[in-house]
């Protein structure tokens, strides 16, 4: 199997001011490519340090990636540090610089003198297109080895090695499927499918849990078992498939947005432990207003009563984490909006407010098109986990209300 290596560079990294995403999300992809990671290691804007790690590194793998540094400014340093290392020279290259000074010029309105350093490419080197940010990547191969540049935000950084993963792949490339659910917990999940996943040694199994994805099923092997995989997983779905809601990068607001443009549905939602996190959720789905009417955030009972309608008397006999209450605010909101499909929230986040009756994580609820469907849950957590819960709660039940299911 061949080595990889991955040297991030940032001394904000080392002083802990951002998460080093780039590492965790390089080596989920590299293992998948068929590379041994066999170190990471972060270095600050240093041209003697970044050039070390580098010269120490090309020693022991097949693939050196790095990442940061390639801005225009004077600690950007890592086009200094390789080319240094492989005494190979920087040339200004005049085209690269024209089409960065074309990207600057649409979101800013001067161009600051510095930015030719981010056309400074390594004699030998292929320029790799940055499709979001202004500054390049570079490859370059090195005795056979491979010698990669990347930016330092991940935002720049997945797209770009995302368009790399056809030439990287290696014979000991994997195969992975990754099943995704919500309302099923993990052990129930793993005792439905034990006789699938556990009578066999071809497929490496793993289970995942958090509370804004839900379960993850990971299921990986050699790309030679493709086929096999792919039975195992008709196999699962088979017994599972009314509570999946994802397969590998598909998220559940992006698969709630497609069943409501499938179904020609239009949603608007009443949020009010939740402060418009399921409305967030939506909006960052591109296309989402083809379907998506708007939100209302009724977080006091005065909103609640004068804009969506929610009675006095209601909230005195029930109050506002009730089925009640929850039922009155869509059945509001679908006047206030003329949605076809209407979604309301509420719920105590804590970590005060419970009581014996309704302790902290009790939460309504509530889908109305024709008929109420209205669930309470007890969560558990902490508040932004409560919140965060509530909101990819509701997306599940609207997802199988969408799906046909008589019940959520």
């Amino acid at each position: 199997m061949k080595k990889a290596a991955i040297i991030t560079i940032g001394s904000e990294l080392l002083e802990g001011l951002i998460l080093n995403k780039n590492a965790q999300f390089l080596c989920q992809e590299l293992k998948n490519l068929g590379y041994r990671v066999v170190k990471v290691s972060t270095v600050g804007d240093d041209l003697i340090s970044i050039s070390e790690e580098v010269k120490t590194l090309l020693l022991k793998v097949d693939l050196l990636i790095l990442t940061g540094g390639l801005g225009p400014t004077q600690d950007d340093l890592t086009r200094d540090a390789v080319a240094k290392v492989l005494n190979r020279s920087l040339k200004l290259n005049e085209e690269l610089l024209s089409k960065i000074k074309e990207k600057i010029k649409k979101y800013h309105s001067e161009i600051p003198q510095n930015i030719e350093r981010q056309a400074l490419v390594i004699d030998g080197a292929e320029v790799l297109d940055n499709p979001v940010g202004s500054a390049p990547g570079q490859l370059l191969t090195v005795d056979g080895k491979i010698v990669i540049l990347l930016p330092g935000p991940p935002r720049e950084l997945i797209p770009m090695f995302n368009a790399l993963k056809d030439r990287l792949r290696t014979p000991d490339a994997l195969y992975q499927v990754v099943l995704k659910y919500y309302s099923i917990p993990e052990a129930v999940l793993e005792d439905l499918l034990k006789d699938i996943l556990y009578s066999q040694n071809i497929v490496e199994v793993a289970t995942m849990a958090d509370h804004v994805e839900g379960v993850r099923l990971r299921l990986t092997t050699h790309m030679k078992n493709k086929e096999y995989l792919d039975e195992m997983v008709k196999k699962i779905l088979d017994k599972t498939g009314e509570h999946l809601y994802g397969v590998n990068d598909e998220k559940m607001e992006e698969v709630v947005v497609r069943l409501l443009k499938d179904r020609k549905k239009t949603l608007a939602v009443a949020e009010s432990c939740t402060g418009g996190m399921l409305s967030s959720l939506v909006v960052n789905v591109p296309g989402a207003s083809e379907v998506f009417a708007g939100g209302v955030v009724a977080y006091s009972n005065d909103l609640k009563k004068h804009i969506l309608g929610v009675r006095e008397d209601t909230l005195r006999k029930h109050g506002a984490v009730s089925k009640e209450c929850v039922q009155e605010m869509t059945e509001g909101l679908k006047k206030l909006t003329g949605a076809d499909i209407c979604v309301s929230i509420s719920g105590i986040a804590g970590p005060s407010g419970g009581t014996p009756e309704k302790p902290v994580g009790t939460v309504f609820i509530d889908i109305f098109e024709h008929e109420h469907i209205t669930m309470r849950y007890n969560f558990t957590g902490d508040r932004n986990t409560i919140r965060t819960r509530s909101a990819m709660m509701a997306l599940e039940n609207l997802r199988k209300y969408l799906k046909g299911r008589e019940k959520v």
